[in-house]
């Protein structure tokens, strides 16, 4: 036990008190803490340098806790933790970071046993989501497990511990004798010892996820060097609990990272997964596997679905839309795709096998397609038709105000607060989760997630919904205002023109509309309402774009989309 370990109470750097210990593992110890000149919670994260270390090692433990520190402090996502302050004491450092009132993956696992697919869906898609925005920044975990998975009692995910990151561009920190990782969750490539990439941190997910659909790691034995032959000549037992996950599974589990999943499919996977609308796999009963049963073909192998329609309801819009923080305004030019779109048709290379897999695929795709196609069409003569339905009764959740175009006017909300129940849905639409949110969404619209922001885009036109929970500042109002600003000074949006800047009254929390018209992708004149809101202290904004063209006949559908969003 090192010496800070026995000393709860001591104030640290004249400023952080240590309370309790909450949790230990092999790379340190992280102690609740109150920062006594904020007031506010902390997490402290001591290192442990064990006494039989040489000097040499101890130095290296020092630098890669610094470098954590740095690499995490370049994130800022909602699903990963956020580092305040590094303290250097006692010849050690101390990283001080946001306090998560939270359970870790492990412990849920280990008191609560396999958890459902939809729960475990729902999880992974918010820890890729916190993957895939480390990666944009060339940032790797390498340690991604469910000890550093932390699920708050909300249902948020949060990815913590980058103590061993790789920050792309940095030397590389390794030592003679030094594993780095945990062996049940390492790739086979990182066992090998080859360099880590980000399909090393996708093979890590899909670990964590078998761990929690299972109860135990893919490979379960009794020491490390057994673990670690296994993950380099063994593929997993195939999963009894899985269901729909299965495929996603597999297809994160290829020992070639070449064949294994990518980000984007496994994204699409776990929002069918977690939204209820994905497939069970084939061959299984109940979507259920045992030990004799074959795996799903690999999904890592298949070129991901044709997205240009995805790419034309993006609408050219920065990234992310106008629902985003004003900072991320205009990283995104008008003739950039849609999120999600980077790797469409891009080659990718296989084994012997590859082309049966490709073949395999491409059957599956074309099944899936008609499918859908059925399921879409069976769907759009159940769904009520443009400009007919009736808008929704909402528990507190006022129409938006539509003004006529150009008019510069703000006119009043005519809300409906009903009687503080559910939204009641448009006939043939469904409710869908948005992070800790519920939204009502029309059949047919296709779902991604994009970091902070989860969208449904209309398959038939430029139309698409956003939901995002970047962190702003302020009220909702006055936080319009500043995006506004923003927006003219950097021409973030193409012939940016403001409809209508209100607040919205009526509702049991503080929100605010902004309308406003610009030229999207193509040229297409575009027309939304972003609706920023404060609730129960968490910040939401809710975003629906049309095209321009269309608003008239689609006033009903936007409404319906505010008045069934439900924090």
């Amino acid at each position: 036990m090192s010496q800070g370990e026995r000393e709860p109470g001591r104030l640290l750097a004249q400023r952080y008190r240590l309370v309790s210990v909450v949790g230990r593992g092999g790379m340190g110890t992280v102690w609740r803490a109150r920062d006594e000149v904020l007031g506010r919670e902390v997490a402290v994260k001591e290192v442990n340098l064990r006494s039989e270390l040489a000097d040499e090692e101890r130095d290296l433990l020092h630098h890669r806790t610094l470098r954590e520190a740095r690499a995490t402090a370049r994130l800022n996502h909602p699903g990963i933790v956020t580092v305040h302050d590094v303290v250097d004491e006692d010849d050690r450092p101390w990283i001080v970071m946001e306090f998560v009132e939270s359970r870790s993956l492990q412990d849920v696992i280990e008191h609560e046993g396999p958890r459902p697919p939809r729960w475990v869906a729902e999880i992974g898609r918010q820890t890729l989501g916190a993957l895939r925005a480390a990666h944009s920044v060339g940032i790797l975990h390498r340690d991604v497990k469910p000890g550093n998975v932390l699920i708050t009692g909300d249902g948020r995910a949060v990815l913590t511990d980058f103590g061993i990151a790789q920050v792309e561009g940095d030397p590389g920190l390794t030592h003679t004798g030094l594993l780095v990782g945990s062996p049940a969750y390492m790739a086979p490539e990182r066992v090998r010892g080859e360099r880590a990439a980000d399909a090393s941190d996708l093979w890590a997910l899909g670990a964590t996820l078998y761990a929690a659909c299972e109860g135990r790691p893919p490979h379960a034995q009794g020491t490390a060097m057994a673990v670690m032959a296994a993950v380099l000549t063994q593929d997993p037992p195939p999963p009894r609990n899985a269901g729909p996950l299965t495929p996603l599974l597999r297809g994160l589990l290829h020992r070639d990272p070449a064949q294994r999943m990518d980000a984007g499919t496994a994204s699409d996977l776990l929002s069918q997964v977690a939204d209820g609308t994905a497939p069970q796999p084939p061959g299984t009963p109940l979507g259920t596997a045992t030990m004799e049963d074959p795996w799903p073909a690999p999904l890592g192998a298949m070129a991901r679905p044709d997205d240009r329609t995805a790419q034309v309801a993006y609408g050219g819009m920065p990234t992310p839309p106008p629902g985003g923080h004003p900072a991320d305004l205009g990283t995104t030019g008008p003739g950039t795709t849609g999120p999600g779109t980077a790797d469409v048709g891009a080659p990718r290379r296989g084994g012997p096998n590859a082309g049966l897999l490709v073949m395999v695929g491409a059957l599956v795709v074309i099944v899936v397609a008609l499918v859908g196609a059925l399921l879409l069409q069976d769907r759009s003569h159940r769904a009520a038709s443009p400009g007919t339905s009736t808008s929704p009764k909402t528990g507190g959740s006022p129409s938006v105000p539509v003004s006529p175009a150009g008019d510069g006017s703000a006119p009043a909300a005519s809300a409906d607060p009903g009687s503080g129940g559910e939204a009641s849905l448009p006939t043939g639409w469904r409710t869908a989760q948005a992070f800790d949110a519920t939204v009502g969404v029309p059949p047919g619209w296709r779902r991604s997630q994009e970091g902070a922001s989860v969208f449904w885009r209309d398959p038939r036109s430029a139309a698409y919904l956003q939901v995002d929970r970047t962190p702003w500042n302020g009220g909702p109002f006055e936080a319009w205002q500043g995006w506004e600003a923003e927006v003219l000074a950097k021409n973030a949006l193409k012939n940016y023109q403001r409809v209508g800047l209100r607040r919205v009254d009526g509702l049991p929390y503080e929100a605010a509309d902004i309308e406003f018209t610009w030229d999207g992708k193509g040229g297409v004149r575009m027309r939304g309402v972003d609706r920023r809101i404060i609730a129960g202290g968490r910040r939401y904004a809710v975003f629906v774009a049309v095209p321009a063209a269309q608003w008239d006949t689609s006033r009903q559908q936007v409404n319906g989309f505010l008045d069934t969003f439900v924090p």
